[in-house]
This record gives C-alpha cells, sequence and structure tokens, in this order.
C-alpha cells in the first residue's frame, strides 16, 4: 500500500459481446478517469476486457490481473463504472467486497462514493433481476442478427471475418481448400486419425494455431475437430459449409449442483435456419456422402441408434499414483492410459504419437510395473541419511511455523468473542432505548464488519496444528523410516504387475521414453 496522502486507483472497464462497439470501453475508462480526478486519485492502471461476459471470471485476463493486484495491495482503490462490470454475479459481487475489505481496497462506482455493504447489496438485488432481462435482450438480438444472415459467434474454419461488418463472414480461399479436402478423404472411407495426421505431416495450420496465435489454443490437427466430439459439431457436422446457418439448436444451461455448464439441444421449432448460398464451399452430393459415411460409422460402432453410450467418467488423478505425471522422453508430451494389459491393468502410451500421430514414440508400458519400480526407486531415495536430516528440518520448521499460528488463531477468536459480545451489547441497548439508535446501528455495522474480517482470516489460518505428526525427537529416524516404508507398501499394493517380471533399470533412467516428470527425477536421483 501507498504510504503518501494521495491514494493510487486502478480503472476498470469490460463489455459483453463482439456484437457491441469496442467505444463502450474507451467511455467506461474516460467516465472513471473523471471520478478519480474529482476525487483526488492518482490513476496508476487501466485494465480492460473486451467482449467478455460478466458471468466468467476465469476467461477475463484484465480481471484476474485486478484480483492479483488487490491480494498484493498494489493500489488502494478500484474504480468501475458500475459495479456490474466487475460481474453480473450476485454471489460473485459479494464475495469480491470481502476480498477487498480483507486486503484493505475500497470500491468506488461513477457516483464517486466508496461502496458499503449496503450498496453491493442492492447492486446484487438488481443484477438477479436483471440478468434474465439481459440474457433474453441478447438472445433476441441475436436471433435478429441471424435472420439478416449474420452470425454472432465465432468464424468456423474457411471463413474469416468481413472487415467492418460484425457478424457478417467471407469465405478464406486457402482454408476452404482444406475443408473440402477433409470432406473428400473422409467420404472416402479414410479415418479422421488419419486425415489429422496427413494434416500435420503436409504442414496444414490447424484451426486452433490460425484462431489463437497470441493465445493458449491447440497448434496441432486432432480428430476431434474434425467429428466434433459429443456434440457433433466439428467440421464434417457444420452446415454453414452448405450455405445453412443453423441457430438456437443448443441452449447452455448451468447445474446448480455442480456449478458446470451444459450444453442441451433445443426442440425442433426453436430452431432457425437461414440459407446463405455465398458461403457454400461444399457441393451437396459431397455433404450428403459425407453424412451416409458418418451415420453407417456411428451405427457400426455404438448400434442400430447411433448414439453414443457414455460411460461414467472417474477421474483417474484418484485411481493411480502416477496419473498426471509420466511425460514422453521423445516428444517431452503427456502420456495418457492408451490401452490395457492382459491382466487388465492401465497402459500408458505417448498421447502425441497415439492421437495425432504427431511423435514417432509408439511403444505403450504398464503402468503397475512402473508405480512399483518407482516406489522402490523413491523408498531408496527417502531413506538415505540427508533425506532424513533434511526431513528432521522440515519437522522442526513446521512445528516452529504452526506455534506462530496457533497463537495468531487464539489472538483471533479472542477478538471475534469481544466483537460478538459487543453486538450483542448494542443490540440489547437499541432495543431498550427511547432515542434514535442511529449511532448504535452504525457502530454494529462496524463491529460485525471487522468480525466478518476476522472469521476470513480465520478460515484461511485453518485448525492450527491438525498438519503436525507428533514424532518423538529421540525416535524420529525410527518413525520416519516406519512411515516411509508404510506409504511406498500402501503404493505397491496397488500394483498389479503381471508376468513380465520386474523391469529393467533404464526403463527407470530419467532418459528413458516414458520419463517422469522434473520432480519425480528429483526424488529418483
Amino acid at each position: 500500500m501507498t504510504t503518501a496522502s494521495k491514494k493510487t486507483a486502478v480503472l476498470y472497464a469490460r463489455y459483453s459481446s463482439d456484437m457491441q462497439k469496442a467505444t463502450s470501453i474507451d467511455g467506461q475508462l474516460l467516465l472513471c478517469r473523471k471520478v478519480a480526478l474529482r476525487n483526488g486519485l492518482d490513476v496508476i492502471g487501466e485494465l480492460v476486457d473486451a467482449a467478455k461476459s460478466g458471468l466468467t471470471e476465469g476467461a477475463r485476463d484484465g480481471y484476474q490481473r485486478l484480483l492479483n493486484g488487490v491480494k498484493n495491495q498494489d493500489f488502494d482503490v478500484v474504480v468501475v463504472e458500475h459495479f456490474d462490470r466487475l460481474s453480473r454475479d450476485p454471489a460473485t459481487i459479494q464475495r469480491l467486497k470481502q476480498v477487498f475489505e480483507f486486503n484493505g481496497v475500497e470500491l468506488m462506482d461513477q457516483k464517486g462514493v466508496y461502496a458499503t455493504a449496503t450498496d453491493i447489496s442492492i447492486a446484487s438485488l438488481y443484477n438477479t433481476i436483471y440478468k434474465p432481462q439481459l440474457a433474453e435482450k441478447v438472445r433476441r438480438g441475436h436471433d435478429n442478427a441471424v435472420a439478416n444472415g449474420r452470425i454472432p459467434g465465432s468464424y468456423a474454419y474457411g471463413y474469416r471475418p468481413r472487415p467492418g461488418a460484425p457478424g457478417e463472414r467471407v469465405i478464406d480461399e486457402n482454408e476452404a481448400k482444406i475443408a473440402l479436402r477433409i470432406f473428400t478423404e473422409y467420404a472416402a472411407g479414410r479415418s479422421t486419425r488419419t486425415i489429422a495426421a496427413d494434416l500435420i505431416r503436409d504442414g496444414v495450420p490447424s484451426p486452433g494455431a490460425t484462431r489463437h496465435k497470441n493465445k493458449a489454443g491447440r497448434t496441432t490437427w486432432n480428430h476431434q475437430c474434425i467429428t466434433g466430439g459429443r456434440h457433433g459439431r466439428g467440421i464434417i457436422g457444420n452446415d454453414l459449409y452448405i450455405g445453412e446457418i443453423h441457430w438456437n439448436v443448443r441452449s447452455t444451461i448451468l447445474n446448480p449442483e455442480t456449478q458446470k455448464k451444459q450444453k442441451r439441444r433445443n426442440p425442433e421449432e426453436r430452431h432457425i435456419v437461414v440459407k446463405k448460398p455465398e458461403l457454400r464451399i461444399v457441393p451437396q452430393v459431397l455433404w450428403n456422402r459425407t453424412q451416409e459415411v458418418r451415420s453407417a460409422r456411428a451405427v457400426s460402432m455404438f448400434g442400430p441408434t447411433g448414439n453414443p453410450r457414455r460411460r461414467v467418467v472417474i477421474p483417474r488423478n484418484n485411481e493411480h499414483p502416477l496419473a498426471g505425471v509420466l511425460r514422453c522422453g521423445v516428444c517431452n508430451g503427456h502420456m495418457r492410459i492408451a490401452q490395457s494389459s492382459r491382466n487388465g491393468a492401465p497402459r500408458a502410451a505417448c498421447a502425441s504419437a497415439h492421437q495425432r500421430s504427431t511423435c514417432e514414440h509408439t511403444r505403450s508400458f504398464d503402468m503397475d510395473v512402473l508405480l512399483e519400480d518407482a516406489s522402490d526407486k523413491i523408498q531408496l531415495k527417502l531413506l538415505s541419511p540427508k533425506a532424513i536430516e533434511e526431513a528432521m528440518c522440515a519437522w522442526k520448521e513446521e512445528r516452529k511455523n504452526d506455534r506462530n499460528k496457533g497463537s495468531e488463531h487464539a489472538k483471533l477468536e479472542r477478538r471475534r468473542r469481544v466483537l460478538t459480545t459487543e453486538i450483542e451489547r448494542l443490540s440489547y441497548a437499541i432495543a431498550n432505548s427511547r432515542r434514535k439508535p442511529d449511532e448504535l446501528l452504525k457502530r454494529i455495522d462496524e463491529c460485525d464488519l471487522e468480525r466478518e474480517s476476522v472469521e476470513e482470516r480465520l478460515r484461511l489460518l485453518g485448525g492450527g496444528g491438525e498438519n503436525v505428526i507428533g514424532f518423538d525427537h529421540p525416535k524420529f529416524g525410527d518413525r520416519y523410516r516406519s512411515e516411509v516404508t508404510a506409504r511406498s507398501s500402501r503404493n505397491s499394493s496397488l500394483s498389479r504387475v503381471g508376468s513380465a517380471g520386474p523391469p529393467s533399470a533404464s526403463r527407470c533412467s530419467p532418459g528413458s521414453a516414458w520419463g517422469l516428470s522434473n520432480r519425480a527425477v528429483e526424488l529418483l536421483g
């Protein structure tokens, strides 16, 4: 935090849709600058999110930088045009206010008044009412745009936006040739994996490489971008290639239990179909042949209905100790479960080689054999005299930190009890007083606000020393060895080693083709 008398401020602006005008950002920032000048604030930064929804957090780079600045206390005040620029979710707005208060950062809108808990509560109530209305207005605007031949969403492979005309598309001749090639080869009976591998070998830029030049996107072709995954969109399922815009086919809803978004198909009567012959890339005969091949493959794979039978997805990270830590020694890419051994154990293979044919390392490895080998090497490393000495030092430091945490925890607990007693006393005074209770109510609000801050700090501290293993000092070495041996045995018990016998030393070296992650290599030495 600054020590000068003049407070520092950061301005934040956002607009939600690429169909809106970017000048909205300029207008918001201009208003915020005036507010900051009127209140004597020193503006040290401006953060913006263009064409980003206020219902999302992780996808907004400017918002994330703002949160990091708040947590690092890089400024004193955040100025926004309105609170909904930060978020349109009521729960998020309330949580943000608590984060701001905990870090001593104040929030100000265009009125030039520092936001209070009451202001945030009113804004949250307003957003609760306004969100459904806004969604309906946006949906109506998108439907109108589609009816006029414009596309509110992102542009498909083979097309590019028309400059100066939001929502309009023109054909990209180079990409259109590749799209036509994909349809032709698929209709001829080639698999999507083979098509993707050929495109990679020919050096053809993928949709991810062309759309995300400055972002983290998929830079190589994948069979899923051709078939489209569970919803079957992909390249070969996109009706835009025959000059038809299909809109409102699916809706995205939020699961209230998992807080994850799901897509559901809308009834046929709600679909919007608009003809755009000038956008056709694929001839109708080739399109029909492609869909016939696709349907035949679906029936062959999933039965008469052609609908995938989805199994329950169980996170593998909770099943196998090595899940997520194996990397390919050739391309340094991730390993994935590609098949099963004869005894049913999972076998790992390079994901790039297995899915995209971009890596020459096609061998697979029994995960349980690797686990047994890694457990032996880790146990040997952890039981060395140096490792025991370092564990002893770490244990002493943890005990010291835990004592400090326990002391702070006790002080906060005492302060919370004092504030609770004070609130009860003031409430009793209000109930039995005939005078105006304005001052008493103000004091209650102050105490309640401080108590919330104390409770948040207690939550961050945790319960104190629950993570410390109570090793007796004279027998620390013996206890440490027994713990390492027990944990190693539990890991080894998960292994179902087949008849192949123990692995050779070359299979567990850091330079081998199935190389472990850097941390595992450090443990193995």
